[in-house]
């Protein structure tokens, strides 16, 4: 009887993926980089290393555990494995989910963040060329002080999650992407590339601070900019002669759109000449509409008629602008969704301190790390891996995380 433990865990293209081949030999552990975050807990009764707890909760997280209880739980029935397999000795038994919990409440968001980029960088994993920047609010979490609200940097081609900031209750998602762009090792992985954010970002103010980090910009134009919005309109119609269109369509069982992308350059003195305002670095602006219908869950048509502006630093074709304007709902159903469906980050109540901007980076992190490795379907990967701590094992050294 053969002794390989059975999986069903397929790549994108329909093939088993291959356990027994780590993804880069030469590559350091996931497990070793967390020794180098700085645990800032009080030495005295300090018992179990911060090592030894992240890797508790992201190894639970990566097997389908949704809270802390359960990774306790998890922990408990299997420290056999997790002494031989994943070398955490544990002298002081298992931490319970209140000692999880605390520690999680004063460790530095942005130094897991590090590692992770870090680790990242090691594994020599392209970014891709775009990236789109979101917010969401874990709904779960209450109170006057608790951060509800993350901001997440996402790539289009990879889905790997390469930064992620709070955003206080003070404050809204601008000023957090100015932190966002220099956090950690994310403004080395974000030269040269083009960043995508909702009509929100659409300030002159956001455009001067993706610029300086040495990126370039793509926005679309709404109602919080009805000037610029106006400018665009009249421009394009004066000077239909110079602009470039490009349409194309849509149709599954969902929808059935036709959308149409017409740009025109411009530059940045052009435009404040035509709008009294300096939009630091602009080079194109053009319209997307999209007309059609969509099919609702309730299974509605709704009819689409909708025009948006948009503006960008760098010089794209009309098919270019739609191919990353449609790109940029990878982040709503590459992460968020995944985050709330699969990880139940939604039902997820830790609100002191840093706990819930921890945890929903961890999760960031198994939801990156299963498409960094191209796997289907990540569901079906934590399906398995929950079945078989054998099988869990041979996934965490083929991923390299020990």
């Amino acid at each position: 009887m053969s002794n390989r433990t059975f999986h069903t865990i397929r790549l994108q293209d329909g093939t088993l993926c291959n356990l027994n081949k780590r993804i880069s030999r030469q590559a350091i552990s996931l497990a070793t980089l967390f020794r180098t975050i700085p645990d800032l807990r009080r030495a005295q009764g300090r018992r179990h290393s911060l090592e030894t707890i992240l890797l508790m909760v992201f190894v639970a997280m990566l097997r389908g555990s949704k809270d802390l209880k359960d990774v306790w739980l998890f922990t408990l029935a299997n420290r056999a494995f997790f002494r031989r397999q994943l070398g955490l000795s544990m002298p002081h038994g298992v931490p319970d989910a209140t000692t999880i919990s605390r520690t999680l409440r004063v460790l530095d968001p942005d130094e897991l963040v590090r590692v992770f980029t870090e680790f990242l960088a090691i594994l020599s994993l392209s970014l891709g060329d775009v990236l789109s920047f979101d917010g969401k609010t874990i709904r779960a979490v209450t109170g006057q002080d608790a951060v509800r609200h993350i901001l997440s940097l996402f790539s289009h081609e990879t889905h790997i999650a390469v930064g992620q900031i709070g955003v206080d209750s003070k404050e809204n998602e601008i000023p957090a992407l100015g932190r966002l762009l220099v956090q950690g090792t994310t403004g080395s992985m974000i030269w040269g590339k083009l960043l995508l954010g909702d009509a929100l970002h659409t300030q002159r103010a956001t455009a001067r601070m993706i610029l300086t980090a040495g990126a370039d910009y793509l926005f679309t134009v709404k109602g919080n900019q009805r000037k610029l919005r106006r400018v665009i309109r009249t421009e394009l119609e004066a000077c239909m002669s110079q602009a470039h269109t490009h349409t194309s369509s849509t149709v599954d069982r969902h929808r059935s759109v036709t959308t149409t992308v017409t740009i025109l350059a411009m530059s940045e003195e052009e435009l404040e000449l035509a709008t009294g305002q300096r939009w630091s670095g602009v080079r194109i602006v053009g319209t997307l509409h999209r007309f059609g219908t969509r099919t609702g869950k309730n299974g509605t048509p709704t009819p689409v008629d909708e025009t948006v502006g948009f503006i960008s630093s760098r010089m794209l074709s009309a098919k270019e602008v739609a191919k990353h304007l449609r790109a940029h709902w990878c982040i709503e159903n590459n992460l968020h969704w995944v985050k709330d469906v699969v990880l139940g980050e939604d039902r997820h109540t830790l609100r002191r301190g840093n706990a819930p901007q921890i945890m929903s980076f961890l999760r960031s992190m198994c939801i990156s790390l299963c498409n960094a490795l191209k796997l289907k379907s990540i569901s079906d990967t934590i399906h398995n891996l929950e079945k078989s701590t054998a099988l869990l094992g041979r996934f965490l050294r083929m991923a390299a995380v020990t």
